[in-house]
């Protein structure tokens, strides 16, 4: 009869351990994510670069701080991969950065990618209006291949200063370089041969 008792309550307590740390890892599962992130190595992943400011984000899930430590509070998360960020300081592993709506943080810089990547005239982005852009087959526009709505994220292969190479999920193709967040006026980007 102790016996029984016992080894029931022993399974009672296994299963509500059990329970606990379900519940625990479900709490505090963006906590363990960021965490993970902190511990790589920051100088395997350098933000110092002289030929551009425009990286991306590394991570689905990007918390933006208002300070550069784990410290301080989160200002808001970011849940795309790829985003284009713009690099304004890099200060001991974290980069203050801007985004295509002007809002500003702190990022660790091991969420950070050199990945070039742009978006669509982000500034024409309506609810009831939506806006395209054409995009051209070859750099002398003279044959649309598709257009493509503000707000599409893209990959920029290269850029003459005036025009870009981006490529969306299937298409590749030619566009004016001022459409672009995530690129300079007059940039040079030369990243494929």
């Amino acid at each position: 009869m102790i016996v029984k008792l016992l080894s029931r309550r022993f399974l009672i307590f296994i299963l509500i351990a059990i329970f606990l740390a379900f519940v625990s890892y479900k709490v505090f599962k963006s906590a363990f994510q960021e965490f993970e992130d902190t511990v790589v190595d920051s100088s395997a992943y350098t933000t110092h670069d002289s030929n551009y400011k425009f990286k991306s984000l590394r991570s689905g899930k990007t918390n933006v701080r208002i300070g550069p430590s784990l410290e301080h509070n989160i200002l808001w998360t970011y849940q795309k991969k790829g985003l284009p960020i713009e690099i304004l300081e890099d200060i001991q592993g974290w980069s203050k950065i801007r985004d295509y709506q002007a809002k500003s943080g702190w990022i660790k810089n091991t969420l950070i990618a050199t990945n070039r990547t742009g978006i669509i005239s982000p500034w024409r982005i309506t609810e009831n209006n939506p806006n395209f852009e054409n995009l051209y087959k070859h750099s002398d526009k003279k044959e649309i291949n598709i257009k493509l709505e503000s707000g599409v994220l893209v990959s920029i292969l290269s850029c003459d200063g005036e025009q870009c190479l981006i490529k969306t999920q299937d298409k590749e193709g030619w566009i004016d370089q001022d459409l672009i967040f995530g690129v300079y006026i007059d940039e040079v980007i030369v990243l494929r041969e």
